[in-house]
């Protein structure tokens, strides 16, 4: 019934019970996962799992907290993967995150530009992780012209998500969406485009306020969808129908 977009099953909180968390997910109706790879050591995880798991689609990528992955080789080495392997279906995560601000706006900004131009090369979707840095993110998109961009864990709010659906790209909400204190990015998810939506949980991280504080498991991708779904005033059945629709289209 229900896709994660976003998972990092390979993470180290799931050591010893990865088969059990994705045993758990499928009784909660999760059908389909993207697991997504981030720097040199969990790119080969993400391959690993998606080359196992018949349910399972992998992402490679860098993200801006760790640039400094991403020399001449190792992009080549994505590239080789990227473009022989049918499991990997899109490029990053990938983006600017200026709270954490591990690495320079500069450093960052470049980082970013390279992995867009692959995706471009390779006609593969963008997986973009953008923290505190909306316009600058949006403006190296369409700067290199990036195709299909979904804007992962989406955390801004309606009118910069106007901006993004112009364009054609798709904002994806994870168990932020349901703390206390999003409406922004409640208010973003209730007038989102039908076609430009997708649920993700981004685990072990940002787990739904039911779970919040503890451990996130891609079983909850359910709750995050049911939130959804009420809020844009729909059954979750028809909400489900809708996100594997979108997410057919885009990966």
């Amino acid at each position: 019934m229900w896709i994660d977009t976003h998972c990092h099953p390979f993470a180290k909180a799931f050591d010893g019970e990865q088969n059990e968390v994705f045993d758990r997910a499928r009784k909660a109706g999760v059908t389909q996962f993207i697991v997504v790879g981030f720097d040199k050591d969990s790119n080969p995880k993400a391959l690993e799992i998606a080359e196992i798991r018949e349910d399972c689609l992998a992402t490679l990528g860098v993200h801006p907290c760790d640039c400094s992955d991403l020399d001449e080789d190792y992009l080549a080495w994505i590239r080789s993967e990227a473009s022989s392997n049918d499991k990997v279906v899109a490029i990053g995560e990938m983006g600017l995150d200026y709270h954490h601000m591990k690495f320079s706006k500069e450093e960052q900004a470049e980082c970013f530009r390279q992995q867009i131009r692959l995706a471009n090369e390779l006609d593969l979707p963008c997986i973009v992780h953008s923290r505190d840095a909306a316009e600058d993110t949006l403006k190296i998109l369409l700067e290199e012209k990036a195709k299909k961009v979904v804007f992962h864990c989406y955390s801004y709010g309606l009118e910069f998500g106007k901006k993004v659906w112009e364009q054609g790209y798709y904002t994806s909400f994870s168990g932020v969406l349901t703390y206390k204190n999003a409406k922004d990015i409640q208010e973003a998810a209730k007038h989102a485009p039908d076609d430009l939506i997708l649920v993700e949980t981004d685990c072990p991280y940002l787990a739904p306020q039911s779970i919040r504080g503890k451990r996130n498991e891609m079983a909850y991708v359910s709750e995050i969808g049911e939130f959804l779904a009420e809020l844009r005033g729909v059954k979750p059945q028809q909400l489900a129908s809708v996100l594997a629709e979108n997410y057919s289209r885009f990966f």
